[in-house]
């Protein structure tokens, strides 16, 4: 076991001393800018190493050999992972790897986001202007044809120029054994030339131009004087056979010149302006062969590679290098500068608003001053590098490079002809309308119509003529009010949001209301809302009747069923109540002797009451008598009499119907004292109205006839007192 252990650690050991090499080794090539060979030890340390350092070192050497979708791949990981300590750089080179890949909006979106969060407001600003400014660029489409060259192959070709009937350019050497380049393992470059008419038949006939100019390091990006006797070219520190390095071994480009003699070039020299220090490259010759403009990293410029002039002295030397200034030079590069017979400066430039990469940019010259550049716009550019723009005599023609993913391979050569003058433009789209009377559809001249922006600020003013119309000139994507006034009409507004669409116009018609037929309609309106309400007001009490009816019927319907249904009930409690009571009454009958029923009435019978004559007082006997009335009243509760008491015929009749009642009062005054209640007797006095013998005279009846009629009648009325 410890034999095993002993066995890892070993082995552990060599795996991390063997990968702490190879990473050094990547630094040291990626230092060195070996960026192809670097690529590879980046990525195999990438499984167990995702530092900042790896990732910036893998991300730059792919964006320095152009593959910027990896680029763009790993530049979008370390900012995600480390987008707190990584600087403006490489949000940069994620921008323009971005737009090389097509992705211009996520690009974009990239810096706006860096430069809001560090609070740049200014570089925010300008960011913003570009990218209109290249909305207006890309509007103009595409002001040149442009054509692949046969020269081309899948190894670097640019910088092609026509000199005489020749076309010259920079290539790789075309030996397959010549030496390596090790930023992209391509071979080193040389100036070939070539046949102007032979250019189809492709490269194989191309010759070096000189061997004295041609070495085995870098040689490119000429320029030659207006005689054609003096050429001055770009070249490494490399002379006599000896190749020179700074303090970090790279070998600077620096500026040769040579001389043609007897048909060759000689006597390559070296520009006195150089320096092993710092890079000078890309020579151009004005016109008049009187300056010569190149790029170079010298300390005290912008940023990167700028842009130098140097005036040609009498005695052949040079003044000292002058930086075109800020108009042209940025913080980042500007390289391969052109001279146009016009004195217009061309060259290419990531630092101005561009499409990705390098692109082409020209600047006029306006009495000896380089005015802002342009971009040349497309498809001379793209979102790859784009560079080494040269025209021919005829200034509407020309040559260029690209590195664009649809070219042959890496740097092509591409002719061009100018089709379309450069004019950039501000996108531009139109308000237009008509004025109207909203009443009669007729046009209204001397309407004021007035244009306002967002901050509600007065753009422009016009006033209608006899056909109403009206029309201002706008920018895109702005937000607009038109406002329009006319005496006697009430005003009328109209908001109008612009887009991207240049040159639509937009319609912002509009019609106003004549002040007295709004009167006119308002007064018609009210007469017609006082009509409706009136109608409306007719039909609810015209509806309220008909509902008041309804509910009338209904409630008459439902108190006639009602009733009848109550009547029915009390019918049927009648009945009920009657059978009740007519049994009461024939039970009550069947079982008291005294009461007794005769045809058309029922009697408690009792002996007979008498009074003394002319008296009403109750007898002893009465008295006695009376209490059979009692009896039974009290077992029957429910029992009403009459106490119906009568006369005979001899005296007065009002006498005799007065003493008849008082003593049927008489006689109800004991039932009551003897508990009877007093609502269950009725006294009633007839007189002689009803004799039992009907006598004529007093004398035609016995005192035994005056006797009967002389009785007390003690009749049921009532069964169901108290009910």
């Amino acid at each position: 076991m410890k034999k095993i252990q002993l066995y890892i650690i070993i082995f552990l050991g060599v795996f991390q001393s063997a990968w702490s090499q190879d990473l050094k080794r990547a630094n040291d090539l990626f230092e060195k800018k070996y960026y192809a060979d670097a690529i590879a030890l980046y990525e195999a340390a990438l499984p167990s190493n995702k530092s900042s350092l790896i990732i910036k070192n893998l991300a730059d050497s792919y964006y320095h050999t152009f593959d910027l979708n990896a680029s763009a791949r790993w530049y979008r990981y370390l900012i995600s992972n480390y987008g707190d300590t990584v600087d403006e750089q490489y949000y940069f080179k994620l921008n323009q790897s971005l737009k090389a890949i097509g992705e211009y909006e996520e690009a974009n979106n990239f810096l706006i986001d860096y430069y809001t969060k560090e609070g740049n407001v200014a570089q925010l600003q300008q960011l913003k202007e570009a990218i209109v400014y290249l909305e207006n660029v890309s509007a103009i489409g595409e002001r040149f044809a442009i054509e692949n060259s046969k020269l081309n192959t899948t190894t670097s070709e640019f910088g092609a120029m026509q000199v005489n009937n020749a076309l010259w350019y920079t290539a790789t050497h075309k030996k397959s054994t010549s030496k390596t380049y090790r930023w992209n393992n391509q071979h080193y470059l040389d100036i070939y030339t070539h046949a102007i008419d032979q250019v189809q038949l492709g490269d194989s006939l191309s010759i070096s131009l000189s061997n004295h100019v041609n070495t085995k390091l870098h040689e490119g990006s000429f320029t030659i004087s207006p005689n054609g006797t003096t050429m001055y070219f770009t070249r490494n520190n490399y002379n006599n056979g000896k190749r020179k390095t700074d303090d970090q071994k790279v070998s600077n480009l620096k500026i040769y010149s040579a001389n043609l003699v007897d048909g060759e070039w000689k006597n390559i020299t070296e520009l006195s302006f150089n320096s092993d220090d710092f890079s000078n490259e890309h020579p151009a010759l004005n016109a008049a062969g009187t300056k010569l403009y190149f790029s170079s990293d010298r300390p005290g410029g912008f940023g990167s590679f700028d842009l130098y002039e140097v005036s040609l002295l009498s005695d052949n030397t040079f003044s000292t290098p002058v930086n075109l200034g800020s108009v042209i030079n940025t913080d980042k590069k500007e390289q391969f500068p052109f001279l146009a017979s016009d004195n217009s400066l061309y060259f290419s430039s990531n630092g101005h608003p561009g499409f990705g990469l390098l692109d082409v940019f020209i600047s006029k010259n306006k009495n000896g001053t380089f005015q802002h550049p342009d971009n040349l716009g497309l498809p001379v550019n793209s979102g790859y590098d784009d560079f080494s723009y040269v025209l021919n005599t005829d200034n509407t023609s020309g040559y260029f490079a690209s590195n664009r993913p649809s070219g042959v391979g890496s740097d092509d050569i591409y002719s061009f002809n100018i089709t379309q003058e450069l004019v950039i433009e501000d996108c531009e789209q139109f308000i237009t309308g008509i004025i109207t009377d909203r009443t009669t559809t007729l046009a209204l001249a001397n309407a004021t119509v007035t244009l306002l922006n967002a901050e509600n600020e007065i753009i422009a003013t016009f006033i209608t003529k006899e056909n109403g119309a009206f029309n201002f000139d706008i920018v895109c994507e702005a937000l607009y009010e038109v406002q329009v006034e006319k005496k006697g009409f009430e005003g009328n507004t109209k908001n109008i949001r612009s887009t991207k669409e240049r040159n639509a116009e937009l319609d912002a018609s509009m019609d106003l209301y004549s002040i007295q037929e709004k009167q006119k309609a308002e007064a018609l309106v009210l007469q017609q809302k006082q009509e409706a309400e009136k109608l409306r007001l007719e039909q609810l009490a015209i509806k309220k009747m008909e509902a008041d009816k309804k509910a009338l019927a209904l409630a008459e319907q439902r108190s006639a069923e009602k009733a009848e249904r109550l009547e029915k009930e009390r019918i049927a409690k009648k009945s009920k109540t009657e059978k009740a009571l007519v049994k009461k009454i024939e039970d009550a009958i069947r079982t008291e002797e005294a009461l007794v029923k005769e045809t058309d009435r029922t009697i408690i019978q009792t002996e007979e009451i008498h009074f003394d004559y002319s008296l009403w007082y109750l007898r002893r006997e009465s008295r006695e008598r009376l209490q059979t009335v009692i009896d039974i009243m009290k077992k029957n509760p429910g029992i009403i009499i009459e106490i119906g008491t009568h006369t005979d015929i001899r005296g007065n009749g009002g006498y005799n119907k007065n003493l008849s009642q008082k003593r049927a009062d008489s006689a109800k005054d004991y039932l009551v004292k003897n508990g009877i209640e007093s609502e269950r007797i009725v006294s009633k006095g007839y007189g002689e109205s009803k004799p039992i013998v009907v006598c004529g005279t007093e004398k035609d009846c016995t005192e035994e006839d005056h006797e009967w009629n002389r009785r007390c009648e003690f009749v049921v009325v009532g069964w169901d007192y108290g009910k």
